[in-house]
Order: structure tokens, then sequence, then C-alpha cells
């Protein structure tokens, strides 16, 4: 029952992160609509082996030197080659002057646009080699400005540079028209990095107030995981690092590799699988801290080993992960459903990435932006398998912490605890007057139940004996485990005699009337012995003393299974029932 309600649970969660996912996918496809109703742009490519060719130069090839180009197109630009694409732009004649080339590619190293003018060429220039307070126009990705002053078509020329194989899509709109799409761009950007700012502060939070290790791994993934995103799509570079061109080209490969590592460590601690796989959990630890090494080591590795090492921790990070909370659910751990419907859409952002870092697909916002998404989309499932670890932990905390002061088999307070709490009610009895009444509750035939039903019986007897307990007294009044069937309660605020025998008469009969089969048919004859506060103010241990050897001269058949005891008086002195009826 408990599996079945999770599974539903699941599917339903699952559910709405795959509507989520495909609404945040026609959000991302409807940005680009603007530029997908224009025709595409008239193209022309030509590859350069090397980087010395100078834009005189190319303008002068011959027509046959260049090859008919589409955006998206995937081009091979590593190993020193240089991509020159030739654009030929033209406007309508009631559309505006003021045009934008945009390249929605946050990690081209270096493009360059070249335009006509006067006698010589204006240069536009951005890319990780440039540092983007320098760009001709500073933002998350290139983008250059045309003003097309006539309807007659102007060419002019686009000059990629980049040390592995990419493929990029170029739009061009209005530049009001692009000035809108930037705008949308950043809200989304926006609520997803707030999603992983809230997130991460929260787990600060939750750090200082109950001082666990798996808060501090998660605060750590979040503000890692906030990073990497701010540095795919652009954001950290553009507001954080925009003096730094060197810098903003190795933080493409060093801060997602960072996250991964941190991502392995993460999903270590959440899963918690040391003690049934430990081999598994020792190997992803020791996998999480190489990807961190290798992280620190990027910079000064080459292109070709660098795409390869990024591509073997975004996969290991993601595959090892999936595996850690496949294994956490198959032992009917709840966090692990929890973490696998979370990283499925980050999955496909990641594989995405790998397969763009190869040239398979063009770079563009499946390959890109999408990990924002997919990981805004993460934090709500994170958070409710940080919680559910979290409370199974604190609920363990929360055992042991009361192990010493509860009992073991009823869950009442042990002895020692009750004591503490009668000690508090007779120091407001003595120096406030402050009323209480104090019961002593004894299962008279306990031997008897034990000898004839044994010691199973017994014990769900004294279960029973608590039930009855707490049916006859208020969930605040404390109830202790004095002895082996001896029970104590503090009545808190009581002053009435009336009152408490009332309701401990009720208590004896309970006990006296059968129930329906097993322990519930064994009768229990009950002893009480009573104290009212102020009238008898002594020691708890002292008073204690005194309700035990008041109840035990109260016999098991006695009528009167309910005495007070009474200021000064000695409890020994007090004739047993059978004897006041011998007397009589």
């Amino acid at each position: 029952m408990w599996r079945a309600s999770w599974v539903g649970m699941a599917w339903r969660a699952g559910r709405c992160v795959l509507a989520a996912w495909l609404l945040a996918a026609a959000a991302g496809a409807s940005l680009a609509r603007a530029d997908q109703d224009r025709p595409p742009l008239p193209m022309a490519a030509w590859l350069e082996s090397g980087r010395a060719a100078s834009i005189d130069q190319v303008a002068a090839l011959p027509g046959n030197a260049w090859q008919a180009a589409q955006a998206g197109q995937v081009h091979d630009l590593g190993g020193d080659h240089t991509l020159w694409l030739r654009l030929r732009l033209q406007r309508g004649a009631h559309e505006p002057a003021a045009w934008r080339l945009t390249l929605p590619v946050a990690l081209i190293d270096d493009v360059a646009l070249f335009e006509r003018e006067g006698g010589g060429w204006r240069t536009q220039r951005a890319g990780d080699a440039v540092a983007v307070a320098d760009w001709s126009r500073p933002g998350r990705h290139p983008a250059f400005d045309v003003r097309l002053e006539g309807a007659s078509p102007r060419i002019v020329y686009l000059r990629v540079r980049h040390s592995d194989p990419i493929g990029f899509p170029l739009t061009w709109q209005p530049a009001a028209e692009a000035e809108r799409a930037d705008l949308r761009e950043h809200l989304a950007l926006g609520l997803a990095l707030g999603c992983l700012m809230v997130l991460a502060a929260w787990c600060l939070v939750q750090v200082a107030l109950h001082r666990d290790a798996i808060h501090v791994w998660y605060a750590l993934y979040g503000l890692t995981l906030l990073l990497a995103v701010g540095t795919v799509t652009g954001v950290a570079g553009y507001l954080l690092w925009d003096e730094s061109p060197r810098w903003a080209d190795a933080a493409q490969g060093v801060v997602p590799m960072l996250t991964a590592g941190v991502h392995l460590l993460f999903m270590v601690h959440l899963c918690a699988l040391w003690g049934r796989h430990p081999w598994v959990s020792r190997s992803a630890f020791l996998m999480g801290w190489a990807v961190v090494a290798l992280a620190c080591a990027y910079p000064w590795l080459g292109a070709v080993a660098q795409r390869y090492v990024v591509a073997a921790a975004m996969l290991a990070s993601e595959l090892v992960g999936m595996a850690l909370a496949v294994l956490a659910w198959r032992r009917g751990d709840r966090v692990g459903p929890l973490v696998l419907l979370a990283y499925a859409p980050l999955a496909l952002a990641i594989g995405a990435a790998v397969l763009r870092l190869f040239g398979v697909i063009p770079a563009g916002w499946f390959s890109l932006d999408s990990a924002a998404l997919a990981a805004a989309l993460a934090v709500p499932l994170l958070l409710l398998a940080l919680n559910e670890r979290a409370r199974f932990r604190l609920g363990v905390l929360d055992r042991l912490q009361h192990s010493a002061s509860q009992d073991a088999l009823t869950g009442v307070l042990t002895a020692s605890a009750f004591t503490a709490r009668l000690q508090t009610a007779v120091t407001g009895a003595f120096m406030r007057g402050e009323g209480s009444a104090v019961l002593l509750v004894d299962l008279g035939n306990l031997r008897r139940i034990r000898e004839f039903h044994g010691d199973a019986a017994t014990e769900r007897c004294l279960l029973r004996l608590v039930m009855l307990l707490n049916r006859v007294v208020r969930p605040s009044d404390p109830v202790g485990r004095i002895d082996t069937g001896r029970f104590a309660v503090l009545v808190e605020g009581s002053r009435s005699r009336g009152e408490v025998k009332a309701a401990m008469v009720r208590l004896v009969a309970s006990g006296l009337s059968p129930g329906r089969g097993g322990e519930a048919a064994i009768p229990m004859q009950l002893r009480v012995a009573c104290a009212m506060l102020p009238e008898k103010v002594n020691a708890p241990a002292a008073m204690l003393r005194e309700l035990g050897a008041l109840v035990e001269r109260i016999s098991p058949q006695s009528r009167r299974p309910v005495r007070f005891l009474d200021p000064g008086e000695d409890p020994a002195s007090v004739p047993d029932a059978q004897e006041e009826e011998a007397a009589a």
C-alpha cells in the first residue's frame, strides 16, 4: 500500500514535470518565432585553413570559392580553422532601418562582423576572446547592430573562430523586436536563476538551524548549479567577469565540470547507500572528487583533451547519479523516485550539450539554455527529496534523544524523566501553591497474568493499561512507568479530590470490563494511590515511596481500590480494606 501510494505520487509528479518541460520548450521555441517567420538569410561560407586572411582578401575571393550555407549548419573549426560567412542583407520597403544580427550562443570564442563604410571596413567584435566590456554591444551573447538605409541589398562578412566543431543559429530581426525577445529571455532566465538562488539560501538557513551535513552539500550544489547555468547562458560572463576574457573562455568548461563533481558528492550523501552498497558509494565519492580535480586542471589541457574531459565528466556524473537514485528506489527509499524525476529533464539537457560538443547537433536553445529550465524544473522535486531525507534523519535523532526519557515498551516517560517533571510540580506547589494530583496506578494481578497467560500477554495488558490512562487524563498530563506494572500520573492544575476519584474509578472499571478477544478479555485489577498538591508536599522520591507503600496496602480484591494520601498520615498505618471489613 505504501509503495503503491508513492508510485502514484511519482507518476503525478512525473506528468507535472513533463508538462512543465514541454511548456518550457514551447516558450523557448516561441522566442525565435518572429525570426522563423522571415525567409532564411542568403549566405555563403568559406572555411579558411588558418587565421591569416584579412577582410580585403576575403572580399576579393572569386564566387566559386564560396559554398552555399544555412544557419545551424555544423562547421569543423578545430585545428585553427576560420569560418567566413558572406551575408546578403536587405529590408522591405516599409520596414525600419535599424536591424540586429544575433548569434544566440554564449560560448563562441571570437566573432567579428565586417561591413563597408566609406573606403574601409567597420568592424564589430564579440566572443570569449574579447572582454564583454569591449564588445560593440555587450550582452549575454554576440549581437551586432546593422543599419540599412535604402532598399538595396547590402553585403556583410562574419568571421567565426572556435576551438571545436560548432553550428549556430543566426537571428536577423529589427532592433525593436530583438529588444523584446531579449526581455523575454531574461525573464525566463531570471525565474530559473531565482529558483536556484532561493533554494541555495534555504539550504544555508537549514544548515544554520539543524547543523546537518547534507544541507551543506546541497547548498554547495545549488550555488555551483546556479553558477553553471549563469555561465552556459552567458549571464555570468555578462555580469560577473566581463573584464576577463581568458576566464570567460575557461569558465565554459571549468564551472560545468565543477558542478558535475559536486553533484556526485551531493548524490552520495542524499541517497545514503553506504550501508547496503558501500563500494558503489565509495566509487561515486572518489569519482566526484576526481571530477573536481579535473575541473581545476581544465585550463591547462589542450583543446581536444578539454572536449573529451568535459564530455566524460558530464556523462559520468549524470549516469552515476541516476544509478544511485535507482539503487535507492530499489531498496524502498522515498528519495529515489523523486531524484529520478528531478534529473530526467536535466539528463536530456546534458545529453544535448555533449552532442553539441562533438558537432552532432548545432548549438542553440535546446543544447544550451534548456539546461537552465531543466535545473529550475528540478528544484521542487529536489526540495521534496531533501525534505524527505532531512525528515528521516531528524526523526532518527529525535528518537535517539527521547530514548533516554521514554519507556521502550509503552512510550511513556521513564522513572527518572517523570521524577524531573514531578520535581517541577512540587516546587510550584511549595513556592506558589499550585495545585496538582499525583497518581500511582498499579496492576495488582500482574503476577497471575504472567503465570497463566505468558510474557507476551502481559506486555499487551500493560499497553492496554497505558491506552486506558490516556483516555482518562489529558494529553498534556505526563505519564511515567515507575516499575514493571506500576505507572505514575501527574494531573497538573487539579485541586478537586472528587474529580480525580471519579476519573480513577472509571479507570478501574475499564480495567475490569472484558473487551473483545485476546488480551482485552483479561481483567486487570487496578489499585490507585493519590496525593494532592499542595496538601501533601514532599520530595518527589519520598512522595513516590509513600504512594507505593499505600498502594501495597490495597488488596487487588479490595472494594476501595482508590485511596488518597492525607497530610501527615503514615501509609503503613492505613488499614487494608479486608481488615476494615473484618473489623466491621
